[in-house]
């Protein structure tokens, strides 16, 4: 029998698994990360173009631009010099692309975004040591 308790104690171990999850990862495992959860946004939101869920798909868009912030306040521009600046401009561009899928949802402009975010999540993962994740199992980020 479980007491009253037992719930919470499940909720917390979950969120102490996901943050362990998180916390014992390298900054470059923690990019990667953030990508796989950017290519889960985009991929949700697309699944919603054009006439699906409005409201899920601008959460997930939101949250996708949310992911890109993240990025590209996390660049080190003194340390990481012009790819670091390159990085940027290109983070900008996703931004904006974002921006324009919310205000008029292309599937076929999502996808182009989808695949250039999934070239850069392959050479991250490449970088990090670690395996990419599949196209249909892509799922986290930082």
């Amino acid at each position: 029998m479980q007491g009253a308790g037992a719930p919470m104690r499940n909720v917390d171990g979950a969120a102490a698994y996901r943050e362990a999850r998180v916390l014992g990862r390298t900054p470059e495992q923690l990019v990667v990360l953030l990508y796989e959860h950017l290519l889960t946004c985009l991929r949700r939101a697309q699944a919603q173009m054009p006439d699906g869920d409005i409201e899920a798909r601008g959460q997930n868009l939101e949250r996708a631009s949310d992911i890109v912030f993240e990025l590209l306040s996390a660049l080190d521009r003194d340390a990481g010099g012009e790819i670091a600046s390159r990085l940027a401009a290109l983070y900008a561009y996703f931004v904006g692309e974002i921006s324009a899928l919310g205000l008029k949802p292309d599937r076929d402009r999502a996808e182009r975004l989808i695949g250039l975010i999934a070239g850069l999540h392959e050479s991250w993962a490449r970088a990090a040591g670690s395996a990419p994740v599949t196209a249909a199992g892509a799922g986290g980020a930082r």
